[in-house]
Formats: structure tokens, sequence, C-alpha cells
């Protein structure tokens, strides 16, 4: 994977984080994927590189709003 194509999941993923928490963010990339199970690897480099500004900002207490709905 390029630094670029690296680059473009971390946006994105922030982006979906931001919008949809990191539940649903999560279950969207799963059911994209649910032949491969490539998301799930993509999903663990995600995880495990350095946060960044959307994931921080799912903190506990935004994420509990979520299901205060």
């Amino acid at each position: 994977m390029t630094h670029g194509e690296q680059r473009l999941l971390e946006e994105g993923w922030d982006v979906l984080v931001e919008r949809l928490g990191l539940a649903e963010a999560t279950r969207f990339v799963m059911l994209l994927d649910r032949r491969t199970g490539g998301a799930l690897q993509h999903l663990r480099i995600i995880w495990s590189s350095a946060p960044h500004q959307a994931r921080q900002s799912t903190a506990p207490s935004s994420t509990l709003q979520q299901f205060d709905r």
C-alpha cells in the first residue's frame, strides 16, 4: 500500500467516525467487505496508527450520546 493510499484510508475512516461514530463506522466498513475480509485488515492498520483528530473526537461522552437518541 502506498503512502497516499494509507493516508486516504485514514482520512476516510476519520470522516466516517466523525459522522457515524466509532461503532457505526466500523459496522459500515464491515458491511462493505463481507466477502473478502480485507476491511478488517485495513481497520487494524488504521486502529494501530497514531490517533487522528476525528478519532479523538469520539471520546466516550460523544459515543454514549449516540446511544441516548
